[in-house]
């Protein structure tokens, strides 16, 4: 029987099918330069930590946070948030169901 395993640089990652618990997705993310994501907690909650690049997050009360490499941020049910790239931005992007 073939192992398993999770590959993060590609869609899907296959985390449902290797991992127990409320996972949805897990991925290696990038946001070029000047370039932003919107992330929102509606059915899925986020987590993402910070490998290389820096940039800004943007919460929805707009409240303005410094991204660095070794940085983290989770975004709970109902949440939504903003990540501009001052430089590429390189994250591990954790989707967990809710």
């Amino acid at each position: 029987m073939a192992k398993k395993f999770v590959n993060l640089f590609r869609e899907p990652s296959n985390i449902t099918d290797v991992m127990a618990g409320p996972w949805n997705d897990i991925r290696i993310e990038k946001v070029d330069s000047g370039a932003t994501l919107e992330l929102e907690s509606v059915s899925v909650e986020h987590a993402c930590f910070v490998i290389s690049g820096s940039g800004t997050l943007a919460n929805g009360d707009g409240a303005l946070f410094p991204l660095n490499a070794q940085g983290a941020f989770a975004i709970p049910a109902g949440g939504r948030v903003r990540l501009e790239a001052d430089d590429e931005l390189t994250v591990l992007h954790i989707e967990m169901r809710l």
